[in-house]
């Protein structure tokens, strides 16, 4: 059961991080990533990404009562992301819905120092997140219903955000302040 008092409820896109860790390099990408290579890094640093841990997570921490929903695959991402969920409290990874036909989500970050960010990502169980995975009996007693990263989430942006759109307007129609967080896909992808 979710938190019974959540006064913000987080839902949308969810993912694991992987992220190398990198020493001190000379030289550029181009130095970096050559074909036929083999680079050395250091132990993986794994954490939750996307706007359900980076939002809720943080109102968490902030002493805000949150629940969170979002969907993962029953697979070893998915259950690492449960894992980190509850390392917080149990309560938050009660909301997630955990299906068994689709692989987790999941983000390799590449960081190395001196260089500029490079994500590569999988949208997996986000991609097949709709309205009804919302169960709007348990947005009673919230006040803010905050939902992220739709351009990452193949059914809230086919039909021209039809389904987005049905899930902002149920949850409106609960009585809840609705906010609504845009992420920047890959332009040449079919979400650009």
């Amino acid at each position: 059961m979710v938190h019974p008092h959540a006064d913000v409820i987080v839902a949308g896109h969810i993912c694991l991080d992987i992220i190398p860790t990198f020493g001190e390099r000379t030289g550029g990408l181009e130095t970096l990533f050559v074909p036929g290579t083999l680079v050395n890094v250091g132990p993986a640093v794994t954490a939750t990404g996307g706007a359900i841990p980076n939002t809720g997570l943080a109102l968490y921490r902030l002493g805000v009562l949150t629940t969170l929903m979002g969907k993962v695959g029953s697979d070893l991402f998915g259950h690492a992301i449960l894992e980190l969920l509850r390392s917080h409290d149990d309560t938050l990874a009660q909301g997630m819905i955990v299906d068994s036909e689709v692989a987790t989500s999941y983000t390799v970050v590449l960081n190395p120092p001196g260089i500029d960010r490079i994500f590569l990502h999988f949208t997996g169980a986000n991609d097949t997140f709709i309205a009804d995975d919302v169960d709007t009996t348990r947005l009673a007693g919230a006040k803010i219903f905050h939902f992220g990263y739709p351009p990452l989430m193949r059914y809230m942006y086919r039909d021209e955000g039809s389904e987005l759109a049905t899930l902002m307007q149920r949850v409106k129609a609960s009585g809840l302040t609705t906010s609504l967080d845009m992420a920047y896909p890959d332009p040449n992808s079919e979400a650009g």
